[in-house]
């Protein structure tokens, strides 16, 4: 449920006669139409904040996303529902998802379908094109995304002579030896042991769909295993960069920016993403349910970018191969 101050009324005629007033009617019903939206904001994004304070609408309060409730688990429908349950009892009403687990629970019918327009959805869909068979398709429980990045950054102290030129330099341990921190689930791991095989950029999912593909990767993380230190989130990762803790870190790039001037964010090999944003199912009516305005999807969406990574994450794959990419990453994880 949403968290609201009450309004006290007493006297029920005289507040029936003041709303059926002509000039007071509409400012009633608008008053109580709605009771306030809760956002819950998952990280520190300058800009989205920035767009979110231009609003300065009573009809949404925001609070920090402690909790980190992005839904990032392997399975992308166990974790959509342990973020969505968890996000329910904090009494909030939008959150972020990772795409793959939006898509998953929407499937499912965990999440109802989004109310927005033909035109929005026309806009989002120019705005994110994808490569042919990348995570294109849209499960229409969303209201709006905002774009991500997953990249390496490393210290500027720990490489001064042969810094690394791109993400895939976390593999390298001989020449760039030190702790890595790596948020669990290491999916952009997954996405880059397959590229440093040579396997052209459309082809990383079909790969990795197999066994043999899968091992590869497996055994490519493997070999690092010992130098990477195992975080739960992205502002965890940066912060143990940030405070010399290790020398890389792979997270979002809008987390990493924290680092500036301390660490350096690889742009070669930065893995495009999306990230959902729902409104939580509620007990009430579909029709009765308060609805985000356009200014507020809007303010969520994500920053336009002229940067084209070499690889979009697909979300659809990551939906349904939980499964599979949970038996191949098995015994890999911080608890082991």
């Amino acid at each position: 449920m949403p968290v609201f101050e009450p309004i006290h009324i007493t006297g029920t005629a005289l507040y029936k006669a003041l709303c059926a007033w002509v000039l007071l009617g509409s400012l009633c019903g608008s008053a109580l139409a709605q009771t306030p939206l809760v956002l819950a904001i998952p990280d520190d994004n300058p800009a989205r904040n920035a767009r979110l304070s231009l609003l300065q609408s009573s009809a949404v309060r925001v609070v920090p996303d402690t909790a980190r409730m992005t839904g990032t688990g392997i399975m992308a429908l166990d974790g959509a529902k342990a973020a969505i349950a968890q996000a329910v009892l904090a009494g909030w009403d939008i959150i972020a998802l990772d795409e793959a687990s939006e898509i998953a629970a929407c499937a499912a019918g965990v999440l109802q379908k989004a109310p927005t327009s033909e035109t929005a959805t026309a806009d989002r869909s120019a705005r994110f094109a994808r490569r042919p068979g990348q995570g294109g398709a849209k499960s229409g429980c969303a209201l709006t995304y905002d774009m991500r990045f997953e990249a390496l950054a490393y210290r500027l102290d720990a490489f001064v002579l042969s810094p690394p030129s791109t993400g895939l330099a976390v593999f390298d341990t001989v020449s760039f030896p030190g702790p890595r921190a790596v948020v669990w689930p290491p999916r952009a791991l997954l996405e880059w042991a397959i590229l440093a095989q040579g396997v052209p950029e459309v082809q990383v999912y079909d790969i990795l769909s197999s066994a043999r593909g899968m091992q590869i990767a497996r055994a490519a993380i493997l070999e690092i295993a010992p130098s990477i230190i195992w975080v739960e989130s992205d502002a965890e990762a940066a912060r143990l960069l940030a405070t010399g803790q290790v020398t890389m870190a792979v997270a979002g790039e809008a987390d990493l920016a924290v680092t500036a001037g301390i660490a350096v964010v690889v742009q070669a090999g930065k893995i495009g993403q999306r990230r959902s944003w729902i409104q939580l199912p509620s007990g009430a009516a579909p029709s009765t349910m308060p609805r985000p305005t356009d200014g507020l999807v809007a303010a969520l969406a994500g920053d336009q970018s002229t940067y084209i990574p070499v690889l979009w994450r697909d979300a659809a794959w990551y939906a349904q191969a939980g499964a599979h990419v949970a038996t191949g990453l098995s015994g890999l994880g911080p608890e082991n």
